[in-house]
């Protein structure tokens, strides 16, 4: 009789700790908060590298460095950051670019030249780790534009 009752119990005990075991994370809680990225445009005009990282449940920031420009930016998920979900995303970037490398703008008087962006566009965090992003927006620099970014990477 007392084997029924401890193997009672036994079952129990492991049935709750399974059920524990089993509940679903909310909002951003255990995902993988930074990334590198190899981007298009963006931060990174022609071709570079991107670090963002997840700060809040709403909230992501990132620098880039590339050919020929440095920026950083933030974007904003109404929604929610969320693993394994299309995210709608807005943002804001700022881009120092060298306007004489690459004259895009149609002026290379100076060295230097401050591209805002806003990024209005989509995101994806896999869960292992996959990250991908395209957003495209009105600019402004020298004159008004568009921009645009596609970004591919890797969440750790």
């Amino acid at each position: 009789m007392t084997k029924n009752y401890v193997l009672l119990i036994f079952s129990i005990l492991f049935i709750s700790f399974s059920s524990i075991a089993q509940e679903t994370k909310s909002g951003i809680e255990g995902m993988r908060r930074n990334a590198i990225s190899f981007n298009i445009l963006g931060t990174t005009p022609i071709v570079g590298i991107t670090y963002d990282r997840v700060v809040s449940e709403y909230f992501s920031i990132e620098i880039g460095a590339g050919i020929p420009s440095v920026g950083a930016g933030f974007k904003y998920y109404p929604s929610g950051i969320k693993e394994s979900k299309m995210l709608f995303h807005v943002g804001l970037t700022g881009i120092i670019l060298s306007a004489k490398a690459l004259d895009i703008w149609g002026t290379s008087e100076d060295d230097g030249l401050l591209v805002a962006y806003l990024p209005i566009g989509v995101s994806y965090f896999g869960e292992k780790g996959f990250n991908l992003g395209v957003d495209l927006g009105p600019a402004v620099a020298a004159k008004f534009g568009a921009w645009g970014n596609v970004k591919v990477g890797y969440r750790f």
